[in-house]
């Protein structure tokens, strides 16, 4: 019986396997590079670099000093006690509502407590903001990829989805407060979306205050105007119900259980701040060109296409002045303000972002070298900007960052359409990749310089339950420190803002005098954490060695507490006596 034949070893059977080999991996490629050319495949693949850029990020830096440590802390106080008031080191904190708060214990809940879950609010929030957008501009504009493009990419709006604070989540109903109205502008027999405003307005006052009102309503009252519009008195009272059911209940609970609530929180953290007459103060009054100068800035790359889209598009159509109108509510309101900070204008930055996406398929090449030069000239500014940031470390950082930015956007800019959009659409993702990425490896490099974590580690072995830890000067300052040490930090400043409200109306004790101080000193292990330049300042107060030091920032420990080594448990002493 004759045997099975076996494979032809000829060359030109060889040949022809391998040409069909060939063949296969050509006919895969090709497909692949058609599919990558289709909108669904851009789609996909700008989703997938979205995920990455918020998520990723989120585990790879210490929590900071100046709030996001503060915000972790007082989440997790709010988990080990009474999850209706906001509590820092023990003390009532009354500067904002429960909102973000609640999400981060609920983040803690699933994912632990660390800055994980922390961060992730935030990041949800940017993620819901980019939706709603989206949304938004699918059933009104041509190219709707544009708006969340340009809204992730915007150096201002992906700093924040990266930082465990109030202003992200608050951007995200804010938006969604003012996209749900003129919704029900174009749709009057639609009062849903009317109701849907009113509840995302709640929701907007539950995570940063009144402003979750006030500003949306001067815009729509402004816009009404106008426009010449009205809303009928049946669905707005039923709106005005809705959001009175969302956000009256925990600030009447608050004002009928907490004692001094309404005055602190309504009037002081609201009027005062407003007016710049909150005792103590704790905001410099900015000057009067700051806050334009962060909403232009805050949209890099994109400033240039929005400079000229606002050229261009004139006259504008009624969505186009319902966007202005919304970016200069905020830029008037906070300019007005005696207090402001650079994240103010975030819940502008989606306005921003859907009038420079809308008029970015349609603009002209003529005005190329009007863009070329602008944007090498936002480089150069950044770059300039670099030599006077505070950390010198961090300034060769911004200056490769500024010249990423020149390199991508001017080689897309030079190309002809439809080319440049794809570019355009390349250099965005890719800039920011690489900007994420150098800013990553600066805190991996020095994580001490923006985050208080190695120096509670530092001492954490020589606390002892009886020793007490104090912060000089500015709490927020190291707010960090608090979270990362787990236990109550005392202070003796008698102007601290963060826990001023907590200590003068709950446990006046905590604020210890100088003289107290130096008693403290002399009969129990003392530690103070500060900033460098402090310490001849501390000398009035006792004799004391430097134990840790991070940074601009050190802790120094009087003999008893310098000599003890014992391993740290959970503070239950008593708080020092004043």
């Amino acid at each position: 019986m004759a045997g099975r034949p076996g494979p032809d070893p000829s060359p030109g059977a060889i040949l022809g396997q391998g040409g069909v080999r060939q063949r296969a991996s050509r006919f895969v490629i090709i497909g692949l590079m058609r599919f990558l050319s289709t909108v669904r495949a851009r789609t996909l693949l700008l989703i997938l670099a979205t995920l990455l850029l918020i998520f990723v990020p989120l585990t790879l830096r210490p929590l900071f000093n100046l709030n996001e440590g503060l915000y972790a802390e007082v989440a997790r106080e709010m988990l080990a006690g009474n999850p209706l008031i906001p509590r820092l080191d023990g003390l009532p904190y009354l500067e904002k509502p429960p909102l973000l708060y609640w999400l981060i214990m609920a983040a803690y809940k699933v994912f632990g407590i660390g800055k994980f879950a922390a961060r992730l609010p935030s990041a949800l929030a940017a993620l819901g903001t980019l939706a709603t957008v989206t949304v938004f501009a699918r059933r009104r504009f041509a190219e709707p990829v544009w708006p969340a493009l340009i809204l992730l990419t915007s150096i201002g709006f992906y700093i924040m989805s990266q930082l465990a604070m109030f202003d992200m989540t608050f951007t995200v109903f804010h938006t969604i407060t003012l996209l749900a109205f003129y919704a029900y502008i174009e749709n009057p027999d639609k009062p849903s979306y009317l109701y849907g405003s009113a509840a995302a307005s709640a929701l907007a006052v539950l995570t940063k205050g009144l402003i979750g009102i006030v500003l949306p309503g001067l815009i729509v009252l402004a816009f009404l105007a106008i426009e010449r519009k009205r809303i009928p008195w049946r669905p707005f009272l039923i709106a005005l119900g809705v959001f009175f059911v969302i956000a009256l209940p925990w600030h009447v609970w608050m004002t009928l259980h907490v004692p001094g609530f309404f005055d602190r929180y309504i009037i002081q953290e609201h009027f005062d701040r407003f007016l710049g007459t909150l005792k103590p103060m704790d905001y410099r009054q900015p000057p009067v060109y700051y806050n334009l100068e962060h909403l232009v800035l805050g949209i890099f790359p994109w400033t240039p296409f929005f400079l000229e889209a606002l050229v261009r598009r004139r006259p504008y159509d009624r969505l186009d002045r319902f966007l202005l109108l919304w970016a200069a509510v905020y830029l008037v309101f906070f300019t007005i303000s005696k207090t402001s900070s650079s994240y103010y204008m975030l819940p502008a930055f989606p306005a921003l972002a859907l009038f420079t996406g809308r008029a970015l398929p349609d603009r002209k090449n003529a005005t190329l070298p009007w863009w070329l030069a602008l944007f090498a000239l936002l480089c150069i500014v950044g770059a300039l900007f670099a030599l006077h940031i505070p950390h010198p470390a961090m300034r060769p950082y911004v200056v490769a960052v500024a010249l990423v930015y020149l390199g991508f956007f001017l080689a897309a800019l030079q190309e002809h359409r439809p080319q440049q959009d794809r570019l355009l659409m390349q250099a965005a993702i890719g800039t920011l990749a690489a900007s994420s990425a150098l800013f990553l490896i600066f805190f991996l490099a020095h994580p001490g310089a923006y985050s208080s974590k190695r120096l509670a580690r530092a001492i954490h072995g020589r606390l002892t339950p009886y020793t007490d830890v104090f912060v000089a000067h500015h709490y927020e300052d190291l707010s960090s420190f608090d979270f990362y040490l787990h236990r109550p930090i005392y202070v003796f400043d008698p102007h601290q803002g963060d826990l001023y409200y907590g200590i003068r109306h709950f446990r006046p004790r905590r604020l210890i005098t100088g003289e107290a101080l130096v008693r403290l000193v002399r009969r129990r292990p003392v530690m103070i954490a500060g900033p460098r330049q402090d310490i001849p300042a501390w000398a009035r107060y006792g004799h004391f060695h430097i134990v840790a030091q991070e940074g601009p920032d050190v802790v120094v420990a009087n003999a008893l507490a310098a000599r003890s080594h014992s391993p740290s448990r959970r503070h239950h002493a008593s708080p020092p006596a004043s």
